[in-house]
Formats: structure tokens, sequence, C-alpha cells
């Protein structure tokens, strides 16, 4: 059942990308055909397939299954398992490097720091975030030990505005939502620079190594 639920969820991530009439439907901005893409919690590469059709790109998350449903999607993706806060590329490899909506799930202090590192000079990071009225939302169908959890998200979120800090919940990792105050903190500490936020329907943030 769970195996079902994650391959329905990536595949409705497939259509909302694929669909610029959807209210969560949002892609990066156009590029240079010479430029070299990473998406970072990538998926089944639904942002790549949707934005950068025109070429080679490449996808990771930490998510094999999702990757491997990701290979029967398309050829223009080069897919690697792995970890945000460990990114297993050489350091300035790549002209723009994204991550819609996956961060969030994420030591961010740590995937900002290595998403710096393999970005070139100059080169450019693009993100969307979400914020506490969408962890709000997904609690109206949580019961019991789920309403835990989300005391840990709002504890780590507080943490994070207020501190720069998060910590990670035993078994399942990290997720918080965000605050403007405090990812433009986290982008500074991690040497990014001519940082832009729009709040507005979607939270999307850009900056520059």
């Amino acid at each position: 059942m769970k195996t079902e639920n994650t391959d329905r969820y990536h595949l409705e991530e497939l259509r909302i990308a694929l669909d610029p009439r959807d209210p969560q439907h949002i892609l990066p901005p156009r590029l240079d055909a010479s430029q070299k893409v990473l998406d970072v919690g990538c998926g089944v590469g639904q942002t790549l397939i949707a934005a950068y059709p025109d070429r080679l790109t490449f996808g990771m998350d930490a998510d094999f299954r999702a990757l491997k449903a990701g290979s029967a999607l398309t050829d223009r993706i080069s897919f690697v398992c792995g970890q945000a806060e460990s990114l297993p590329f050489a350091s300035g490899c790549f002209d723009v490097v994204m991550a819609r909506v996956s961060l969030p799930y994420t030591h961010i202090n740590k995937s900002l720091r290595e998403m710096r590192r393999v970005l070139r000079s100059g080169g450019l990071l693009w993100f969307t975030l979400q914020r506490f009225s969408v962890v709000w939302r997904s609690t109206q169908v949580w019961s019991g030990k789920r309403w835990i959890y989300f005391g840990y998200i709002l504890i780590n979120s507080i943490l994070f505005h207020f501190l720069g800090c998060l910590i990670r919940f035993p078994a399942r990792g990290y997720e918080s939502f965000q605050t403007e105050r405090g990812i433009r903190r986290a982008l500074r500490a991690a040497g990014f620079r001519e940082i832009s936020i729009r709040n507005g329907l979607h939270f999307e943030v850009t900056a520059r190594s």
C-alpha cells in the first residue's frame, strides 16, 4: 500500500509539473541550453521533464524507487541516488541547482552549503519552500501519534526561524516549514548573495553563489 501511494504521489507531481493551469504548478526560470542543471530531490524528474526537455540534466533523490520510475519516463535525465546534505558531485560543476519543495525535508543548512559547493561561481540557486499553512492542512487527516510529529515540525521550524538550527526526528529525518527571515539567514551563512524571495502564491527563492 505504501509503495502504491508513493507511485501515485510521483505521478501526480508529474501531472502538476506539466499542467500550467494547476494552482500548485511552478517551474524554475528559462535557461540557456548550454547551462548544466541539477535538481535536488527530483522525484521522478517531473520538474526537469517539464522545464528543460531541450537538454540533458541531472536529478538526485534519496528515493531509489522514484529514480527507477523516472528512468522509465525519460532518457534525458541522469539520475543519481544520494542525500542533499552530501551531494555526490564535484565542486563547481553546475550552472544551476534547483529544489522544488525538497529542502524542508533535509538539514537545510548542510544542504545549502552543499548546493553552494557544487555551483560554479555566479551560479543560480532556485528553490521553493513550504509555509506553515501547508503543514497545518496536512494535519486535517492526522490522528494520534501523528500529532506528536506535528509538534516536532512546529518546534523545528521555530528553532530554524530564531536560531538557524534544526533537529532530526528519530527514524524519519528532518522536516520544517520556513520563514523569509530564517531562510535568508541560512542562505547568507552558506555564502549566497543576490537573494530574492517571492512569498506570494508560491514561496519561491533565488540566489547566486
